[in-house]
């Protein structure tokens, strides 16, 4: 009799033993690292210096539905592009799913959606309904971004005719003050980033709308990211698409819905 109370007592014990080390080695994969460019309204840095905006509050309602812990940072698309690549922890808030990206992160669900379009100043009288007819002129946008590598590869080049800035401020005051004759972006943002730059949006104009350019952001982590923590957070983004918190979180931020959000 003795002997089986014993054995059970270390029976006990070795279990015991074993949830400890399981939880010790969960809990320390528990944290993942959002990061992401300073980009209203899907993620910037608010006036405290927090990360806020729409794509923060949608992962913040995901992780609430998970055990894991989250650190959110906002940083240059250069650096955060750094981390993705070197650190297994850590998770684009918003990500464009390209060819030559697909292989190299996982990707963890769509969150949103981009519209590219060339723009100009509507004080812009060059002839351009093509990409092509703006070769002959000066077109920007931001390095680093997947619009960047579009231009060049459509034979953009930058000695000649594509002009690449770090900060979409710059981007913009460029424009206005007529050193570049097109911007190539996401005019989803395109009022807020005006504004914020203190420039009047109602000079701009929509010239040609880039049908074939990625439209879908993802939640995008570095590849070595824990597959459990990947599925989790995976599983959970397409939960709170289901009960309406996705839609509720776009409508707080007055973000329209993607016509295909329950797809997403």
């Amino acid at each position: 009799m003795l002997a089986k109370k014993d054995f059970f007592m270390y029976l006990r014990v070795v279990i015991s033993a074993f949830v400890f080390m399981f939880c010790t080695a969960v809990n320390a994969m528990s944290t993942v690292n959002f990061i992401a460019e300073d980009l209203h309204p899907y993620h910037f840095k608010n006036e405290n210096g927090q990360a806020d905006g729409a794509l923060v509050d949608i992962a913040k309602a995901v992780l609430k539905i998970t055990p894991l812990n989250a650190k959110f940072e906002i940083m240059p698309m250069a650096r955060a592009f750094h981390e993705l690549e070197s650190n297994p922890n850590t998770i684009l808030l918003s990500l464009l799913k390209t060819p030559t990206r697909t292989n190299n992160f996982k990707w963890l669900g769509s969150v949103y959606f981009t519209d590219a379009y060339v723009v100009s100043l509507k004080s812009n009288k060059a002839e351009a309904t093509h990409l092509n007819h703006t070769k002959f002129y000066k077109i920007g946008t931001i390095r680093g971004y997947s619009s960047a590598k579009y231009l060049k590869q459509m034979g953009f080049k930058e000695d000649k005719n594509l002009v690449l800035v770090s900060y979409y401020q710059q981007l913009w005051q460029m424009l206005y003050k007529k050193r570049i004759d097109f911007a190539l972006m996401n005019t989803l943002t395109l009022e807020n980033e005006l504004k914020m730059s203190g420039l009047d949006p109602s000079l701009i104009t929509k010239r040609i709308h880039l049908d074939d350019f990625p439209s879908t952001l993802y939640f995008a982590s570095n590849k070595m990211l824990e597959e459990s923590t990947a599925n989790t957070l995976s599983q959970a983004l397409v939960i709170i698409k289901q009960n309406g918190e996705y839609e509720a979180i776009l409508n707080k931020w007055k973000l329209p819905l993607p016509t295909t959000a329950n797809k997403l």
